[in-house]
């Protein structure tokens, strides 16, 4: 359906992947007796920050998703936000990764919890999208713009492929004093950035909100099950440092070094 091709070097920042093994199994042992809520069969414990997926509603707020809509996601990471956007709305999603390896995992994520119909993954590089233009109704960047190294050209291939009158919608983290918040291989800029960005991309009607405090995960279960993923994390020396990243980043956010900011725009029809 879709032409991939693995990103260039030096085009995005490498993030360290959860093992999709090690995900089914846990996931396994606490969705045994009740099942996970719904668009979250792996509980929500994909994304590395912990912010809650219920600032997704806001984000999906401007536009229209449905059975025929047709969304892209870049950066899709292991596709978990791509699952619960086709889960809760009925669209289709295509993810475009910045790893080979993050598609690998997202992908056999998929197909264990039946979504792989729903849910494409590919591994792409953001500034060179190999789709043809006006191919999405709707274009996502969720805490991904951190990890490219020119989102300029990431946001103008956004503008690309999205549909006249289409949406464009981000989420990320942001600095918020004057000392640089150095975290793995996330990059961490100033919102008016993004805005002059998404701006200069050619897209129109930019609206900014400011979801820090409204960003900490508000599940119970969830929030009870990434604490029992970090402590497998934690005692695996093979994935220490992805266990170092996931803590830094939400000290960060409970700390207020960092802020989850959303911005939301569209094409011109």
């Amino acid at each position: 359906m879709y032409r991939s091709r693995a990103a260039p070097p030096n085009l995005c920042y490498r993030r360290a992947v959860i093992p999709a093994a090690l995900l089914l199994d846990l996931v396994r042992g606490l969705t045994a007796s009740t099942p996970p809520p719904r668009g979250l069969p792996y509980l929500g414990l994909e994304p590395a920050s912990g912010t809650g997926f219920h600032l997704l509603d806001a984000l999906s707020a401007r536009g229209i998703f449905r059975k025929y809509e047709l969304v892209l996601e870049v950066g899709a990471g292991l596709g978990g936000r791509a699952r619960w956007l086709a889960a809760r709305s009925g669209c289709e999603v295509v993810g475009a990764t910045l790893t080979a390896d993050e598609a690998a995992a997202g992908t056999e994520l998929g197909r264990r919890s039946g979504m792989h119909r729903q849910v494409q993954l590919v591994p792409a590089a953001a500034a060179a999208l190999p789709f043809r233009p006006a191919r999405f109704t709707h274009v996502w960047f969720v805490e991904s713009l951190s990890g490219v190294s020119d989102p300029g050209a990431a946001l103008a291939e956004a503008y690309r492929v999205v549909r006249p009158g289409g949406g464009i919608a981000i989420q990320d983290l942001f600095g918020t004093g004057r000392a640089a918040v150095e975290i793995g291989s996330w990059r961490f800029a100033r919102p008016a950035l993004y805005r002059e960005a998404v701006a200069a991309a050619g897209f129109v009607d930019i609206e900014v909100r400011d979801r820090t405090a409204d960003a900490p995960e508000r599940a119970p279960r969830v929030v009870a099950a990434r604490s029992v993923l970090q402590a497998k994390l934690r005692s695996d020396p093979r994935l220490t440092t992805l266990a170092v990243e996931r803590d830094a980043l939400a000290a960060a956010l409970a700390g207020g070094q960092l802020a989850v900011v959303q911005l939301v725009a569209r094409r011109p029809a």
